[in-house]
């Protein structure tokens, strides 16, 4: 143990890297393990109709299809759970989703916002903190096609391949990249000024 954190002594940068990095794969692990336990006896997966969502500036036209027909198009999820992700199936490009997560009684920001990312057959959205209230906004303005016929549905709390767990919003992953240089320069600091004081009491 002497060794150890002798070597963190001499090299604080990269102790306080790789500590980050422990602390990030616990609670990524975490985060995986508290989804495994809620979703304990449930099907993985659970399919909602686009009918029974709140809805702004989108509407099933005669054809059958779902479109956006404002410049503020947006679904709203109130699920009888808290929900770690949600699959839509469309054709519409990614780049055009957003999604926003918010406690009981709070507004969406900015801040509580992700990206979604093409997969195979549709979008996926995956929110850093589980949540009931959800909003998606599939477009930035009309005549986006996202979705065909009455029954047209997406999914939410599907299965999540364990990797995306350790995947960093922006916010995060400036925080990993800054707050352990700024701890080593905090740490580095301490020991030196530990140091004075010690060579004048001596």
């Amino acid at each position: 143990m002497k060794r150890v954190f002798g070597w963190a002594r001499e090299h604080l940068l990269a102790a306080c890297y790789l500590a980050a990095l422990a602390l990030w794969c616990l609670w990524a692990l975490g985060s995986a393990g508290l989804d495994a336990a809620s979703r304990a006896g449930r099907p993985a997966g659970e399919d909602i109709p686009l009918s029974s969502l709140g809805c702004q500036d989108i509407a099933l036209t005669e054809e059958g299809l779902w479109v956006t027909t404002g410049a503020d198009p947006q679904f709203h999820l109130e699920a009888g759970q808290p929900v770690r992700s949600v699959f839509f199936a469309t054709d519409a490009p990614a780049a055009g989703f957003e999604g926003y997560w918010a406690g009981a009684g709070e507004d969406f920001s900015l801040r509580r916002r992700v990206f979604a990312q093409q997969v195979e057959g549709g979008v996926l959205l995956v929110f850093p903190e589980r949540a009931q209230t959800i909003r998606i906004d599939p477009a930035a303005g009309a005549g986006v096609v996202l979705g065909e016929g009455e029954d047209a549905f997406l999914t939410v709390d599907g299965p999540l391949a364990l990797w995306r767990y350790f995947v960093p919003r922006a916010e995060q992953a400036l925080a990993l990249a800054a707050l352990p240089a700024a701890a080593a320069v905090l740490a580095d600091l301490a020991l030196f000024w530990k140091g004075r004081l010690l060579k004048k009491r001596g």
